[in-house]
């Protein structure tokens, strides 16, 4: 649908509908490439460790993944109208439902030979190679991959009758993975076409 004498277009609006969101060992082999991810490409080609195991699984309906940036302070200059903006954070924050092993093992760690884990804490300091994807009304998918780091984490209170939820915080790690970015993002759009020549970096 073409934009409205208005500029507007309704197609354009995200409206979502679902997603999931895996984590992997960090790895170069477990790396997602641009060209795997390109916008006209529905399904992206993941390396071998992507397998159901990697998800976190369900996400709670009033949990879905919110984006967040905390910024530095910001450079500004003797002359007006000039700044720079201050070193960015930027994170993703969700609340997973299950309590899978995936979930464990990133919250807690590794369990023992008995399938105990022995906690000090509720998040680990190891970094995960991430991909995540986000289902959009019109056939769209948001993809994004990097490499994040689990820095927060606040379990939801227990209610009888109700799922117990974990908020978890991602934090995307600059990495030379991804070319020191904080992680490599693209639409897919049933409208996109693949250029008749190979893009080059």
């Amino acid at each position: 649908m073409a934009r409205d004498n208005r500029g507007n277009n309704i197609d354009d609006a995200e409206l979502v509908l679902g997603g999931s969101i895996a984590l992997v060992e960090y790895d170069p082999k477990n790396k997602i490439t641009r060209e795997s991810m390109a916008e006209w490409i529905k399904t992206v080609e993941l390396p071998e460790a992507y397998g159901t195991d990697s998800y976190v699984g369900l996400i709670s309906s009033d949990g879905g993944p919110q984006d967040g940036r905390d910024g530095g302070d910001v450079t500004e200059f003797y002359q007006g109208g000039y700044q720079l903006p201050g070193e960015a954070s930027l994170t993703l924050a969700f609340t997973v439902a299950e309590n899978n092993r995936k979930i464990r093992r990133i919250t807690l760690g590794e369990p023992d030979e008995y399938g105990v884990y022995a906690v000090n804490d509720i998040i680990q300091a190891e970094k995960w190679c991430c991909y995540a994807e986000e289902l959009l009304k019109g056939g769209r998918i948001r993809r994004r991959a990097g490499v994040v780091q689990v820095s927060g984490n606040e379990p939801n209170q227990s209610t009888r009758g109700e799922v117990k939820g974990q908020q978890l915080t991602l934090t995307w790690i600059e990495d030379d993975m991804y070319d020191n970015a904080k992680y490599f993002e693209s639409v897919y759009d049933p409208e996109n076409k693949a250029p008749t020549t190979t893009p080059t970096e």
